[in-house]
């Protein structure tokens, strides 16, 4: 009988093994051509994207699968062969750390989030945990090796983040189209944010970045991203009786002086953390440089300052982030306005308000209350203006909210 149970045994174990192994066709299939796989136990998709050099996403987009990420041992997957494109090569594969963020993972491997989300097909970047294994892809946007420019195309009135990441670097500094940039130390590595002037002409833009070593050393490295124009739209203005006075180019020069003034300085530490709030919610009655035309006269040409939103007068008006009241009184042109400084180089400021709730030097943190909608200043009627500077550069705030920055 232990002779029948053994050869029982081992038969039971061959059609076993047979059942697991990987089924090629007889002959090899062209270059390039699907190639037919059998699950075998322990697989994932990440792990036979890798094995074969391809991506999570081709496979998925090859079986059918949408967004599901199940397979079963014993199931048939086509899975692309021959050389893959150079976008898809992959490094070796990555296993998420306990701390790590899928930004953190991206800046060091000099690569983005959205193109780790792509290769990795994630469908919520912030949900990663540790041990889990991440493709890295083979990144041939690098301008430079060490260098991440996010986005590597900018737009006008967007804000672009520089981060350099190299070993033994004591210190960084830069110039963008000669105008100089602050860089901040981070988790390993340096970052300076740059604003995007609404009006910047449009092409390549220079980027100049110092880099000093440990030793003492400098080298100066050069280089250029695009910037890309934004369809800003055009919006006529009727002021109401005694507003126009408000126009006044001596007026406006000299407010604009007061305000450059606030919103130039720099303090050396980041006060926010992660994406920013709205100060309100309510319909945007005018966007982020709009080109306007006051009582039919001609067109700006650098248009609106900031991001109007239509709303009653005396909702309240809350902080979007952590910051510090650097400024909170009554001026002619934007009225009752308030600035918060929020480090590194980045201030938002509050026009129009019918009442200031908070005082200079007032440390104000994510929905601490600020203010309430007014119609002072400059305004038709009642709504709350949101500014946001990048070293005294206006830029869309409302692109803070949609991204975590640095």
């Amino acid at each position: 009988m232990k002779l029948v149970y053994r050869v029982l045994f081992l038969l039971a174990l061959g059609a076993l093994v047979w059942t697991f192994a990987p089924m090629r066709a007889a002959a090899a299939p062209p270059q390039g051509a699907p190639e037919t796989y059998i699950v075998q136990s322990g697989d994932t998709l990440f792990a036979i994207a890798v094995r074969y050099h391809t991506t999570v996403a081709a496979i998925k987009q090859l079986n059918g699968l949408g967004n599901s990420d199940l397979i079963q041992v014993g199931q048939k997957l086509l899975v692309p062969t021959g050389d893959a494109p150079a976008s898809a090569t992959l490094a070796a594969p990555y296993i998420v750390q306990e701390g790590d963020t899928l930004y953190r993972i991206a800046s060091r491997y000099g690569a983005t989030v959205r193109a780790l989300q792509d290769l990795n097909d994630l469908a919520n970047p912030n949900l990663i945990v540790p041990g889990q294994a991440l493709a890295l892809p083979h990144n041939g946007d690098i301008v430079k090796p060490g260098w991440l420019i996010d986005p590597p195309a900018a737009r006008q009135g967007g804000t672009v983040m520089i981060q350099v990441t190299r070993p033994e670097l004591a210190a960084v500094t830069g110039t963008f189209n000669g105008k100089p940039i602050q860089f901040t130390r981070g988790a390993g590595y340096f970052y300076g944010l740059v604003g995007i002037s609404r009006c910047a002409k449009t092409g390549n833009a220079s980027l100049a970045v110092t880099l000093t070593d440990t030793a003492g050393e400098t080298t100066t490295e050069n280089t250029t991203f695009g910037i890309e124009a934004t369809a800003f739209v055009v919006q006529k203005i009727t002021l109401p009786p005694g507003k126009g006075a408000l126009l006044d180019s001596a007026l406006q020069k000299r407010e604009n002086e007061q305000l450059a003034a606030v919103v130039n300085k720099y303090t050396p530490s980041r006060l926010w953390s992660g994406a920013w709030r709205q100060p309100l919610y309510a319909p945007i009655s005018s966007p982020f440089g709009t080109r306007r035309s006051y009582n039919g006269g001609p067109v700006g040409v650098c248009g609106h300052e900031g991001t109007d939103f239509d709303v009653d007068a005396g909702v309240p008006v809350y902080a979007p982030a952590r910051g510090k009241v650097v400024f909170a009184a009554l001026t002619q042109v934007r009225g009752n306005m308030t600035v918060i400084d929020h480090g590194v180089g980045v201030f938002s400021a509050y026009f129009h308000q019918s009442e200031i709730d908070v005082q200079v030097g007032q440390m104000v943190e994510p929905g601490t209350l600020i203010g309430k909608v007014g119609t002072t200043g400059l305004s038709t009627g009642p709504h709350l203006h949101w500014s946001l500077f990048i070293n005294g550069e206006y830029v869309d705030p409302l692109e803070w909210t949609r991204r975590a920055i640095p």
